[in-house]
């Protein structure tokens, strides 16, 4: 790549370091932003929305993105897609669909989000999806893995080692292409009840030195008995964090209408 000083690497690429737009203001007044290049990790329980978190904010960032849906469907995130954009059920979405309703209207303001739905993908083949991406004129502002255990590492080796391979490749991504990747990850047994705030060792295969952000997510109940989703901030380079999970957010959670939103006129950052 080069050797630069710092203000000649800063004037060859004056949009590094900018933050995508806000989606959730809870995070970013947490510190919690996502910027261009960065690679964030996201971690949680199975069903603890890490999907659903991704899916909002390739949504609602209004980034060009290269989605690698390894663990879903067509058919799925086109669910999960019109419901974010409309407010709808996944359920009536799905039954709309069955009737032959193609939403294209309504998937227009995502047409710059792009669709990779191999179930095992190469490094080598989100490298040369990036690269194609780059002949529509630019190298997209955001790419999400979902998930790290998905991703051929190309090579034989333990789990940890072949997860480390796996981030490395992402963040030499987006440094070399300017992109904020972000990539879904699981989490240890012990925190597999989705409720129990999961800490950055709490990582399966304590793949926590290469992401310059990690978040953790969880389930909190609220006082009228439905759920919000807690955000804790494990791993900052640019903010604040807490290793033990003890800087944390909540977001108002609707997974049946994979609504993920800040709450309104209540304070949100809180302490475990």
């Amino acid at each position: 790549m080069g050797l630069y000083h710092l203000g000649s690497a800063l004037r060859s690429n004056r949009s590094s370091g900018r933050p995508l737009k806000t989606v959730w203001k809870t995070l970013d007044e947490a510190t919690a932003v996502f910027r261009k290049p960065q690679l964030v990790l996201i971690a949680s329980a199975p069903g603890g929305g890490k999907s659903a978190f991704a899916l909002n904010l390739a949504v609602k960032s209004e980034a060009s993105c290269l989605y690698f849906s390894a663990d879903s469907g067509p058919g799925t995130q086109l669910t999960r897609t019109v419901s974010i954009l409309t407010g709808r059920e996944t359920g009536e979405v799905q039954r709309a669909m069955e009737k032959g309703y193609t939403f294209d209207t309504e998937l227009e303001p995502v047409s710059r989000i792009w669709w990779e739905f191999d179930a095992g993908p190469s490094m080598d083949l989100i490298e040369k999806s990036i690269t194609a991406h780059g002949y529509l004129g630019a190298y997209p502002d955001m790419c999400v893995i979902d998930n790290l255990l998905n991703v051929d590492p190309g090579e034989e080796g333990n789990e940890y080692k072949s997860m480390e391979n796996v981030l490395l490749f992402g963040l030499e991504l987006a440094r070399k292409r300017n992109m904020c990747v972000v990539v879904l990850a699981h989490l240890t047994g012990e925190y597999e009840d989705g409720t129990t705030i999961p800490p950055l060792s709490g990582l399966r295969g304590k793949v926590s030195k290469v992401p310059e952000m990690v978040l953790t997510l969880f389930r909190e109940e609220t006082l009228l008995g439905t759920e919000d989703m807690g955000v804790a901030i494990v791993k900052n380079r640019d903010g604040i964090a807490n290793a033990a999970g003890r800087h944390t957010v909540s977001l108002r959670m609707d997974l049946n209408r994979m609504a993920i939103e800040d709450h309104h006129n209540i304070p949100t950052l809180q302490a475990a």
